[in-house]
């Protein structure tokens, strides 16, 4: 049994149970199953530009049509007590992507891979302060410097994973990968749903998960709406109206970070892509616009050039605050947006503010403070993550989120390896990451790993 952890938001959330009814009207709407905001209706019908692997493949139509005999397999899977359906076997490859001038293949894939573990390695280190203040974690953890994982207090909340596991960011991250390695790289919320609703039943099995653990107000709620399976951007929606528009959680940008690594060269198909999966469960503009400008962000960083000055830094950085601000129509909460993207300082983020730690601009504005910072080799990862999961809060979350970004600018290579090495899973994770290289394009490199 998924086992629901509190979802903190910012102090002005209001709940009520009242339900809504959503009509579809756009095309885009309908595409979607759900009424959204026009500023992301907007943008999603801007963004709709065709990818070299999805011109074969449509988004799923609202229930308003039958579903395909995939669609009724996969929903009797999820309904029976039956282990879930395994992944497919490895897709052919379909397309090669266009490399960056100047840039070998070698370096996006170590990239490509520092996203990946950067993500991992920062939930697993986040995990050990997660929900703490930061007079709180003083005293579980007072001495100072890294908290490594043999040190994890398991209480209450921690008792539930194996030391130095990753938890339900990296988990849904890897959902999100493999529906892109089973769909020879394509990205479509309807079996993103059916992978999400599996997991929250299951968990990964096959590394002895019971259920999927760590799983948010916002997710838990979305995933229990009737239309979730067939219309989850339409359930996203009637939950978030349903709270007074006011759930902006974190846990849509929480796993978003790998939608950065798919044509990554083509920011139209990252934005498209991203609002896809952002809006599966989390309808709030401002949850769109942190996943974008995390996911806009990552894939600058994969183009970037070798010596990156400190001028072009700046300006994707800027690109990247840019295209999730328009996403955002409210002129406070725009400006709140960009006030939290250009932190300079995880302080200034707050990110222990009591009953806010889940809110999604403090979690995304750690990767930006992140990509801003001096961090260059594993042993610099290693003190700006600790300096992270010492600020307590959403602490794992934060993690993955910025682990993610930073591990994408410096590459895997200047990743804390022997870190790496102590997560219970990473050869299975190292397969994920194998087959998802393959998937969009790119040879295998295993020997580093």
């Amino acid at each position: 049994m998924a086992t629901t952890d509190p979802d903190p938001q910012p102090k002005e959330v209001k709940l009520d149970t009242e339900e809504v009814k959503v009509d579809t009207e756009t095309d885009t709407q309908k595409q979607t199953g759900t009424q959204l905001p026009d500023v992301l209706v907007d943008a999603l019908d801007a963004h709709a530009v065709p990818s070299p692997v999805t011109e074969e493949i449509k988004l799923a139509e609202p229930s308003t049509t039958e579903p395909s005999p995939d669609q009724e397999l996969v929903s009797k899977k999820i309904k029976t007590d039956s282990p879930p359906i395994p992944p497919t076997s490895l897709p052919e490859v379909l397309f090669k992507p266009d490399w960056a001038p100047g840039l070998s293949r070698e370096v996006i894939i170590d990239r490509i891979k520092g996203c990946i573990y950067g993500n991992a390695l920062g939930d697993a280190m986040g995990l050990a302060t997660e929900f703490l203040s930061r007079d709180e974690l003083k005293k579980k953890y007072p001495k100072p410097g890294p908290i490594p994982f043999s040190d994890i207090v398991l209480d209450f909340h921690r008792y539930r994973w194996t030391k130095g596991d990753w938890t339900d960011d990296t988990d849904q991250m890897l959902l999100i990968m493999e529906g892109i390695i089973e769909s020879g790289g394509n990205v479509i919320p309807v079996n993103f749903a059916h992978k999400l609703h599996n997991w929250a039943r299951y968990g990964f099995p096959e590394l002895g998960d019971q259920g999927g653990l760590g799983i948010g107000m916002t997710v838990h709620r979305t995933i229990s709406h009737s239309h979730f399976l067939t219309e989850p951007h339409t359930a996203a929606r009637e939950v978030w109206e349903e709270s007074g528009k006011y759930l902006a959680a974190n846990g849509a940008v929480m796993r978003t970070s790998v939608l950065g690594l798919v044509s990554f060269n083509n920011l139209e198909s990252v934005i498209h892509n991203t609002l896809q999966i952002s809006l599966t469960t989390h309808a709030d503009p401002r949850c769109s616009a942190s996943c974008v400008s995390v996911t806009t962000l990552i894939a600058q960083l994969l183009t970037a050039p070798l010596s990156c000055t400190k001028e072009e830094l700046s300006s994707l950085i800027d690109k990247s605050i840019q295209e999730g601000a328009k996403l955002i129509e409210d002129g406070d909460k725009k400006k709140e947006f960009i006030t939290h993207m250009s932190a300079t300082s995880l302080r200034e983020l707050n990110l222990d503010e009591a009953k806010a730690i889940g809110y999604t601009l403090k979690c995304a504005g750690t990767g930006f403070v992140g990509v801003k910072s001096k961090v260059k080799t594993a042993k610099d990862f290693i003190k700006f993550m600790t300096e992270l999961v010492r600020e307590g809060g959403d602490a794992d979350t934060n993690g993955a989120v910025c682990g993610a970004v930073i591990g994408c600018k410096i590459g895997y290579d200047n990743l804390p390896h022997d870190w790496i090495q102590k997560m219970p899973h990473i050869k299975w994770l190292d397969d994920k990451v194998d087959m998802f290289l393959n998937c969009i394009g790119l040879v295998p490199d295993t020997s580093s790993t």
